[in-house]
């Protein structure tokens, strides 16, 4: 056989390797791609409303939007309670609740997630994998599974996402992660807005990613 012969075959066979290879990288990052864009809308739409609260900061005052748009907001050691605001909007939640956090160890927090789950109200919960490694994190969400209910999360990459969606009609973002870190220390702030489009859309985005094969059952 010609050196040149074996040559060209080596070549095929390293080049069938790579195809594989390829194929294997692209079935396997497939979904990671598809949830980065589901994050990306979510993140979108937040700074869409961080920036929708910044004008109204600096305005001074809020003013109710078009049509049954109704905003608020509350900014630690500043401006009214985050804290108490999200409480409020968990403790009224009549039918379904959908939160996506990264980081939950407010224990008045999970107690109002508790106790509207204990009533009836189906909630869902996202969570960064990180942030429930430690033994406290563990410890909430087991006891929030015990109340049956359904938790995911994102092992992959950081889930950094601070938002709440009640009955389809309260969206609740802002920097504010349900800890007592930013309920005390920080200075953080907490957008809620009344308003079913937006809610409604933003659930359609909750449920692709609650869907992606990319989330763990907790």
């Amino acid at each position: 056989m010609e050196p040149s012969s074996c040559y060209s075959k080596r070549k095929i066979k390293v080049n069938l390797r790579q195809i594989r290879k390829n194929r294997f990288i692209d079935y396997k990052t497939g979904g990671m791609i598809l949830r980065k864009k589901i994050v990306t809308v979510f993140f979108i739409i937040s700074l869409i409303l961080n920036i929708l609260l910044a004008g109204v900061i600096v305005k001074g005052s809020i003013k109710e939007g078009a049509g049954d748009t109704k905003l608020s907001y509350a900014i630690t050691g500043y401006k009214g309670n985050p804290e108490e605001d999200l409480i409020n909007v968990i403790n009224n939640t009549k039918r379904e609740i959908n939160i996506a956090i990264y980081n939950l160890d407010n224990e008045d927090i999970v107690d109002a997630i508790s106790e509207v789950a204990e009533r009836g109200v189906t909630v869902r919960v996202i969570a960064d994998g990180e942030n429930t490694e430690n033994e406290d994190s563990k410890e909430i969400f087991n006891e929030l599974a015990k109340l049956n209910i359904p938790i995911k999360i994102d092992t992959n990459e950081k889930m950094h996402i601070k938002l709440t969606i009640a009955d389809n009609q309260t969206v609740v973002t802002g920097s504010f992660n349900y800890t007592k870190d930013s309920a005390e220390d920080n200075q953080e702030v907490l957008l809620t807005v009344e308003n079913s489009s937006l809610a409604s859309s933003m659930n359609d985005t909750f449920n692709e990613l609650w869907n992606s094969s990319d989330l763990e059952d907790w």
